[in-house]
C-alpha cells in the first residue's frame, strides 16, 4: 500500500463500485454512508450478522484491490 495514498477520483471510484455485487454495494453503503453497525445492517437486510461481515470485508478487499491495481505498475504485483 502507498505511504500517502491519494483519494481516488470519483470516476475511478464509481467504476470500482460498479464491480461489486448488489448485496456488497448495499452493505458497504449502509455501513459507510448511513453509519450502521453490522447488526443493524443485518436486521435491515434480513441477513445473519456473519454474512454481513463477510460481504463488508469482501467489498472492502475488492475495492482496495481494484483501486490499487490501477495505480501500481505491473511489476509491483509480484
Amino acid at each position: 500500500m502507498a505511504q500517502n495514498p491519494r483519494p481516488p477520483d470519483p470516476a475511478r471510484l464509481e467504476k470500482a463500485l460498479s464491480r461489486l455485487g448488489p448485496i456488497e454495494r448495499d452493505v458497504l453503503f449502509l455501513s459507510a454512508r448511513e453509519g450502521l453497525r453490522t447488526d443493524e445492517i443485518a436486521a435491515h437486510l434480513d441477513l445473519p450478522s456473519e454474512t454481513v461481515e463477510r460481504h463488508l470485508a469482501d467489498a472492502l478487499c475488492t475495492l482496495d484491490r481494484l483501486l490499487e491495481r490501477q495505480e501500481r505498475p505491473w511489476w509491483r504485483f509480484w
